[in-house]
């Protein structure tokens, strides 16, 4: 039988090595982490806590298998806590193990129905189960619990764009930037909804909040380029364009946009260069595309709009 003593000094070693590895935890110097809880664990092999740090560690690192292994064990010693269920679902969402996620999720919430973050998590994995209305509700679950959670307001939206009912999303949108008016996907999100509406102008003016707010955020120049293009202002199209490339120059979605404006503007030149580029990135999808594209008719006989076609 082990002295009492001996037990003393082991769990003393042992809270000495999960304090250490706590603090390496909250400084993201995860290996490290990993090694103190492990000398943790060699002292107190039954040590909950550490188990569940370690677990957390080893997530961060993107070894979510190995995250879930620890998480388990913890099960084995604490079956009914919320947050290793939770953490638990978040390492299967990792793995794209969306349905065993969901059912994680759902302990989670089974030990603790008032967990705001549960709730919104499980939303999450809804969406990626494709099962938006079901998201919409967990994600309103959220709500109720803390409405001033902006990240949740944000993606009710993007749920709720995904049925097409732009109008519910703007509206979550819009409470997502109350909450929080420096949120630069809230503003992004509201512009793509504005432009899959047709409401172009109001488009515009979300990325520009966007950009006022992450000027090098690429994809708002993008898409502001194509509401420009969608209002027949070619110009103002290819000014966004040419921010977007000098910031992703090997985006051949930026490259293609900005060939089928010069193609509007019948300047061949700049169109076949563009596009040039677009087709370097990724021929077998772009090659098909100009074939049969309507919006290069303008340019169709040019022979060197022809040469592309044999790329």
């Amino acid at each position: 039988m082990m002295p009492n003593s001996f037990k003393l000094t082991l769990n003393l070693e042992a809270e000495f090595f999960f304090q250490q590895g706590l603090r390496r935890n909250k400084v993201e110097k995860y290996e490290a982490a990993i090694a103190s809880f492990d000398k943790a664990l060699q002292c107190k092999p039954e040590y909950p806590e550490a188990i569940f740090q370690k677990g957390y560690a080893l997530g961060s690192l993107g070894k979510h298998s190995l995250a879930i292994a620890c998480f388990d064990k913890m099960l084995l010693l604490k079956p009914d806590d919320c947050w290793v269920w939770h953490n638990r679902a978040i390492a299967l969402g990792k793995l794209e193990r969306y349905q065993e996620a969901l059912n994680s999720f759902e302990r989670a919430i089974e030990f603790n129905p008032n967990a705001p973050t549960a709730w919104h998590n499980r939303g999450l994995t809804l969406c990626d189960l494709g099962q938006h209305d079901k998201a919409i509700k967990s994600f309103e679950r959220t709500l109720k619990l803390q409405p001033d959670a902006y990240w949740a307001w944000y993606n009710r939206g993007n749920a709720l764009k995904q049925l097409g009912q732009y109008e519910d999303a703007l509206n979550s949108y819009d409470r997502a930037i109350e909450f929080n008016p420096r949120n630069l996907l809230a503003w992004y999100h509201q512009g793509v909804n504005y432009s899959e509406w047709g409401r172009y102008k109001k488009a515009i003016l979300s990325f520009e909040r966007a950009l006022e707010i992450q000027p090098q955020y690429y994809k708002a120049w993008l898409h502001q380029g194509v509401a420009w293009e969608k209002l027949d202002n070619y110009e103002n199209a290819l000014a966004c364009y040419n921010q977007a490339v000098e910031i992703v120059p090997n985006d051949d979605a930026i490259w293609y946009s900005r060939a089928r404006c010069y193609a509007k503007l019948n300047n061949c030149d700049r169109a076949v260069e563009s596009l040039r580029q677009a087709i370097s990135l990724s021929p077998d999808k772009y090659v098909k595309i100009i074939q049969i594209c309507s919006e290069f008719d303008a340019i169709r006989q040019d022979e060197r709009f022809q040469s592309l076609i044999q790329y």
